[in-house]
């Protein structure tokens, strides 16, 4: 009599784990693919800021070299490091800019001495994975939009060594 009560027990649990596989794993995989969504905007935020550093650092070589297009040879190498990254290269050429204010601003440590303040901006609605985390956002909250940032920005600041070379 117990055998056979037991045996109708297991006949009514047959596909129970595999219905519970397919609710926790969905649920588990949608996690997975949002941290590792938020993992690559962290990562391209890392990138934007090198970019940014490194193209000041070229208007500040190419100031102290005499060149008196450092601005545009800075924003044409944060162009060229776009060019070059494997994810950024993807999105088009008008969500990515280098933008240098046409005057030189004073430094704010020193407000005698010129500094250069570069901004690269990109737009994340190109990046892979967004749009995932963009439906999380719409399922979970009324306001999608601050789930992720719609750009991404970094600010480098160089002071400019006007020197001429004899």
């Amino acid at each position: 009599m117990r055998y056979i009560a037991m045996q109708r027990t297991q006949k009514n649990q047959q596909g129970v784990a595999a219905i519970e596989f397919a609710l926790v794993s969905t649920v588990l995989l949608t996690i997975c693919f949002a941290i590792v969504s938020f993992g690559m905007l962290m990562w391209t935020q890392q990138k934007v800021s090198h970019i940014a550093g490194d193209s000041a650092r070229v208007a500040l070589q190419q100031s102290i070299l005499g060149n008196v297009a450092f601005k545009s040879a800075a924003c044409a190498h944060a162009t060229a490091m776009v060019s070059a990254d494997m994810v950024l290269r993807e999105l088009p050429a008008n969500q990515v800019t280098c933008l240098i204010p046409p005057e030189p601003t004073p430094c704010t440590w020193d407000t005698s001495q010129q500094c250069l303040q570069l901004t690269m901006t990109v737009k994340v609605s190109g990046l892979p994975l967004v749009n995932l985390v963009q439906s999380l956002g719409n399922v979970f909250s009324d306001n999608p939009n601050t789930w992720i940032p719609t750009e991404l920005s970094a600010t480098s600041v160089v002071k400019i060594t006007n020197v001429v070379k004899t």
